[in-house]
C-alpha cells in the first residue's frame, strides 16, 4: 500500500526554530501545553512592537559572546536552522532550488564590491519572486496563498497568464489580477483581512483600485520592511555547501 507522505504544517516548523519567521498571529492563540514557552518567547520579542519589529539586513552583526557556541555541533545546527528559516521565510523552497542559484550567485561573487552588496543581490533575487510580491503587497495573507492565486491562472505579468510562483519580475513590470469576478473577489478578501503591517516595500507601485503593481526595483531599493527578523545569509551558504 502506497502512503502520501504528509508535510508538516508550517506552524509547527515554526515550533523547533523558535522563530515565527512569517509572522502569523495565528501562533499567539493555540493553547496547547506545547505552544506556551514559544508564545512567551514571542510575546517578549513584541514587547515594545506590538506586531513587527524591522530587522535591518545589511548592518554590521557581532555576537555579544565571541568565544561561545563555537563547537562543530552548534555550528552545524544554526547553520541548519538559518537554511530553514530562509526556506520557508520565502514559502518553503526545495534545498535543490536554493542550491541552484544561492551557489550561481557565489560564483559570480568576484564582480560583487564587498559582502553586503552580495547579500543584497541575493535577497533581491528572491525578493523579486512573482509569489513574493503579490505577499508584499497584501493580496494575499501568506506566500503559500500568493502561489495558489499563481498556479489558477489569477495573475498576469504585462498582460500575459503567468502560472510559475517562482517567476522572476524585471523592472517596469505590471502584474495584475485577472479581470474575473472569482480572482478579484479573492484579493479583495485578503486586503480586508489585511493589517497592512509591515508596509510593503517602496519599490512596489500598487494601485489597490484596479489591483495592479508596478514593479520598480532599483539599486537603491530598501528592503527593510519586509523582514521581522535577521537572514543569516553567510551560514544558509554554510549550509548549502554541504548537500
Amino acid at each position: 500500500m502506497i502512503t502520501k507522505k504528509r508535510h508538516k504544517p508550517f506552524y509547527k516548523q515554526f515550533l523547533r526554530l523558535r522563530r515565527n519567521v512569517q509572522n502569523r498571529p495565528k501562533l499567539l492563540k493555540f493553547k496547547k501545553q506545547k505552544w506556551v514557552r514559544f508564545q512567551q518567547y514571542s510575546k517578549n520579542q513584541l514587547k515594545f512592537f506590538k506586531r513587527f519589529k524591522i530587522k535591518d539586513q545589511f548592518q554590521l552583526s557581532v555576537s555579544k559572546f565571541a568565544s561561545r557556541g563555537n563547537s562543530f555541533q552548534r555550528k552545524f545546527r544554526n547553520n541548519l536552522y538559518e537554511r530553514k528559516a530562509f526556506s520557508l521565510f520565502y514559502g518553503k523552497l526545495k534545498k535543490k532550488y536554493l542550491k541552484k542559484y544561492i551557489l550561481r550567485f557565489i560564483k559570480s561573487k568576484r564582480s560583487f564590491n564587498n559582502s553586503v552588496d552580495f547579500r543584497q543581490r541575493t535577497l533581491r533575487f528572491f525578493e523579486s519572486r512573482l509569489n513574493t510580491v503579490l505577499y508584499r503587497s497584501n493580496f494575499s495573507l501568506s506566500i503559500q496563498s500568493a502561489s495558489q492565486l499563481i498556479l489558477h491562472g489569477h495573475v498576469q505579468v504585462n498582460g500575459v497568464p503567468v502560472k510559475t510562483k517562482s517567476y522572476i519580475l524585471k523592472p517596469n513590470d505590471i502584474i495584475e489580477i485577472a479581470p474575473t469576478l472569482k480572482a478579484r473577489n479573492l484579493v479583495k478578501k485578503s486586503l480586508e483581512r489585511s493589517n497592512f503591517w509591515p508596509i510593503p516595500p517602496k519599490h512596489l507601485l500598487i494601485n489597490y483600485k484596479t489591483l495592479q503593481i508596478l514593479f520598480m526595483y532599483t539599486e537603491t531599493a530598501n528592503l527593510m520592511p519586509a523582514f521581522n527578523h535577521y537572514l543569516n545569509i553567510n551560514s544558509v551558504i554554510t549550509n548549502i555547501k554541504k548537500y
